[in-house]
């Protein structure tokens, strides 16, 4: 892959231990067990896309600058009265708090996160964005460092409380809203094409993790939401995938500091400039419908 990309990888842990009955189970009887629960953790996706948080630090230059314009007004919060709507704007709040806070708008931080509280309120998820937390916002407004590790803790919080409750589909529809906001920005940010633009270079490579994102909407579109959802990604998803492979560098699998997974070398996307154009048209199509 072009460039350097840190994948966050959400962990499921699956419980096991029944309680036994007075019967010894047999070997046979073990060993279904035990297929089944391997069956179920297979049955859940582990899928490596980037939290919102990653996404901006892995497209934060020193020439870019924060531009209010870019994120989605807090006023249009009570405009989202159904329940998908609600939980796709979660998700595109939740990139605008992850941009403000990689981008240091300090100033922002606080109101942000209560329009996040408000909508996981409506969507039945305050665990992981509750008001305890806005207080720590709050009294860490000029601490850069405590307002990125708040951001991450809360979104952790938030995937780990949907998959253990089986709401995955809850999920998707927020990690949708979430890339859309993600793309639209990236691009604001990046400009007309160029091939020489690192920017530009940087976005392509998050391909992959828009293609671990569809496969996710996929896979549970026997809900509704999600299908429609998925239905309006799809001519995104179309777009991406004409985006050309070169297979001839090795990839380079390591650990940071920090234990995050880092991909270098190995594949490179080529894209011309129609392709490009086009795909940032989709995603401004897109976004303004999700918002």
């Amino acid at each position: 892959m072009r460039g350097i990309l840190v994948f966050f990888l959400v962990s499921v842990l699956i419980a096991g231990g029944c309680k036994t009955s007075g019967r010894k189970e047999n070997s046979t009887q073990r060993n279904d067990s035990l297929a089944t629960q391997q069956e179920k953790k297979f049955q859940t996706v582990y899928y490596r896309f980037p939290t919102p948080n990653e996404v901006f630090t892995f497209i934060k230059s020193e020439n870019l600058a924060f531009n209010p314009a870019l994120i989605n007004p807090v006023s249009n919060v009570q405009k989202y009265i159904d329940s998908k709507s609600q939980t796709i704007a979660l998700g595109v709040y939740i990139a605008d708090l992850a941009y403000i806070t990689i981008f240091e708008s300090y100033n922002n931080s606080l109101a942000y996160y209560k329009a996040i509280h408000n909508l996981s309120e409506k969507v039945r998820i305050t665990s992981a964005y509750d008001l305890e937390v806005a207080k720590r916002i709050e009294k860490n407004l000029l601490n850069l460092d405590s307002l990125k590790n708040i951001s991450v803790e809360s979104y952790s919080s938030m995937v780990e409380f949907l998959i253990m409750n089986n709401r995955e589909t809850t999920l998707a529809l927020i990690a949708a809203g979430a890339y859309a906001e993600c793309f639209y920005i990236a691009f604001n940010l990046s400009g007309n094409y160029s091939s020489s633009n690192p920017l530009v270079a940087k976005i392509i490579d998050l391909k992959y993790a828009f293609d671990n994102l569809y496969s996710y909407l996929e896979i549970y579109s026997d809900n509704q939401q999600v299908k429609e959802v998925a239905m309006d990604m799809k001519k995104l998803k179309s777009l991406f995938d004409k985006i050309k492979e070169d297979k001839t560098n090795k990839t380079i699998v390591r650990q940071d500091k920090n234990g995050n997974l880092i991909f270098e070398g190995g594949t490179k996307l080529i894209l011309d400039e129609k392709i490009y154009n086009q795909i940032r048209d989709e995603v401004f199509v897109l976004r303004q419908k999700f918002i």
